[in-house]
């Protein structure tokens, strides 16, 4: 019992929770430096914008073309982005009530939580940093930090489930929360992320490649 609660301590407030500082850690240095940056921009825009003007009649007759040709193409990856996006929101909040579910039960059984709220903290800036776009485009690579998060996150879960296991299925059998459903909850969740993981993957690719949101 003494391990399992060492091994539970370390994992909820120090392995788990390292995800959520290094993420908001890196999401308040890319904030301040895109505000420094888009400082730089309306000089930086004003010169290239003079020189798209020269090419502003014959750019807008091609790419009323292009979107003639394509327009039931772009259509349908419009449809497609949005239905996956939905998705993406949908995960987003199963591993919010996920995580409710897990500390909602491990006070009832009396065991240490750790630094696990944090998770709350995490999920809900992730959610908002993807809904605006990275602020409107002041976060440098925000689709890439989620992506690092979502990862990071599937790793360290999948750790603290490779530990729960070790402690075997019967262990605190009897109790508000045997370490049987506990397996399984945290289970749910490494699925949960890897599937974030993987749509933060898809939708990023689709904005790479100019896709409408």
């Amino acid at each position: 019992m003494y391990s399992y609660i060492l091994t539970s301590c370390f994992l909820d407030t120090v392995l788990v929770p390292l995800c959520t500082w290094l993420y908001l850690t890196a999401l308040i240095i890319l904030a301040i430096t895109g505000a420094r940056l888009s400082s730089q921009i309306p000089h930086e825009s004003s010169n290239s914008l003079s020189i798209s003007q020269s090419h502003g009649s014959k750019n807008t007759r091609d790419v009323e073309t292009n979107e003639l040709a394509t327009g039931g193409q772009t259509h349908r990856r419009a449809k497609i982005h949005k239905a996956l996006s939905i998705l993406y929101y949908l995960f987003l909040l199963a591993q919010f009530l996920m995580c409710v579910l897990e500390i909602v039960r491990l006070s009832l059984t009396h065991l240490s939580i750790g630094l696990l709220p944090f998770t709350f903290v995490v999920l809900i800036t992730a959610a908002a940093v993807h809904f605006t776009q990275g602020l409107g485009g002041k976060i440098y690579g925000w689709s890439y930090l989620n992506l690092a998060l979502w990862i990071g996150l599937t790793v360290t879960n999948g750790v603290k489930l490779a530990e729960e296991s070790k402690e075997g299925t019967g262990a605190r059998k009897g109790s508000k929360y045997p370490v049987a459903d506990e397996i399984t909850d945290v289970s749910v969740m490494v699925g949960v992320y890897a599937v974030l993981t993987i749509l933060e993957t898809v939708l990023n690719g689709m904005r790479t490649a100019r896709w409408p949101s």
